[in-house]
């Protein structure tokens, strides 16, 4: 994907909302190491960006879903813990450890390929046990499979077990029965196995609201970084948390329209007589829904519909008066003294605020901010 540098619609990542994010949960679980979930491009805030403000921020460790994710992060020359969540084939294994990257185990078979793909490399695999509690996606889900699993990998060479980890299907909800069920699944499958020395339960929502029932030395923090509250204020109240991104860009063109001007395709929108609008350089081709028709944007501390449908790369704004050409409209983001947020982003057009961010595609040029 090219990015789009020449234009002025831009993602700026907060470094300070993203410090004290990742400060409010190490406090919450009392962690001593905290990885950050920096898979999908960093939610869709930018990978790059994203891992060197967590980085800055004491972050001791990112967490990615695949390789290729860990050795961009490598590329920039970022040289903290990099673990790999998802299933990376064997034959990558000895890239893997060239890179210090470490990757997740879920099953013997997986073992049994790398320690042939390993024979001839000149460094251990840093490798991290997965195990599958009830979110049935990856990992063990035998006790004794589990058990002879870590033996065996304990004594080949070419591993060096640093880590094991489950993952909750539901920790941010006030309805904690299959919660408590995992954890109980959890003691079953562990409980007296010689474990390795990084044991991590804790997603962003366990870390935060059930540090007290779970292990919590070491976290694994994901939304929250990114400036959303997991459970959306339902087990504690958003103010904590700080924004992270900012979506923003200018107005490249402003004309004044007659009355029953047709705006965009299939004419969803006429204008009144002398009504102002503006164009601004960003569109659905840029991830946003183009359910997002109606949203109120900020212009200089005034809200402005966005009219007619999103086309790929354009959309249209109602103006309350003429703008100048170069008027910053800040999508997502504050604006003398007004704010929109993913939040709200998501509610207008029917999808969580982690998914208004994913969406998000490379071509926004992605900047880190104070």
């Amino acid at each position: 994907m090219v990015v789009a540098v020449t234009r002025p619609t831009r993602i700026i990542v907060s470094k300070s909302a993203v410090k004290h994010n990742l400060d409010e949960t190490r406090k919450s679980a009392n962690a001593e190491f905290m990885w950050l979930a920096v898979k999908s491009n960093a939610y869709g805030f930018g990978l790059i960006p994203m891992s060197q403000a967590a980085v800055e921020a004491g972050v001791d460790g990112l967490a990615v879903a695949i390789l290729d994710e860990a050795l961009a992060i490598r590329q920039v020359g970022i040289t903290i813990p990099i673990l790999v969540l998802g299933i990376t084939p064997a034959e990558y294994a000895p890239l893997a450890a060239e890179y210090d990257v470490m990757l997740t185990v879920a099953n013997q078979t997986w073992l049994d390929q790398a320690t042939t793909t390993l024979a001839k490399s000149d460094k251990a695999l840093q490798i991290n046990f997965g195990v599958d509690t009830g979110m049935n996606r990856i990992g063990f889900t035998d006790r004794e499979a589990l058990a002879n699993a870590l033996a065996f990998a304990d004594n080949q060479k070419v591993f060096d077990v640093v880590g094991i980890m489950t993952h909750f299907a539901e920790s941010d909800s006030p309805h904690v029965d299959y919660f408590h069920g995992q954890i109980a699944r959890w003691h079953e499958l562990t409980d007296g196995l010689p474990l390795p020395r990084m044991v991590h339960l804790a997603n962003s929502a366990a870390a935060l609201y059930h540090a007290d029932e779970i292990p919590t030395e070491v976290i694994r923090a994901g939304t929250i970084a990114y400036g959303i509250e997991p459970s959306q204020g339902e087990l504690r109240d958003r103010s904590y948390v700080e924004p992270v991104l900012t979506l923003e860009t200018e107005l490249n063109f402003v004309k004044q329209c007659h009355e029953g001007d047709g705006v965009s395709y299939g004419h969803t929108y006429y204008t009144s007589e002398n009504e102002w609008i503006g164009t601004i350089p960003l569109g659905y081709g840029d991830g946003l829904s183009r359910k997002v028709q109606g949203f109120e944007v900020i212009i200089e501390g005034e809200r402005c519909p966005l009219i007619g449908k999103p086309a790929m790369d354009q959309m249209m704004v109602a103006l309350p008066h003429e703008f100048p050409v170069g008027t910053k409209v800040t999508i997502i983001g504050k604006n003398n003294g007004l704010e929109n947020t993913l939040e709200d982003v998501g509610a207008h057009v029917g999808i969580t605020p982690w998914e208004v961010g994913i969406h998000l595609q490379e071509r926004i040029t992605r900047v880190l901010g104070a």
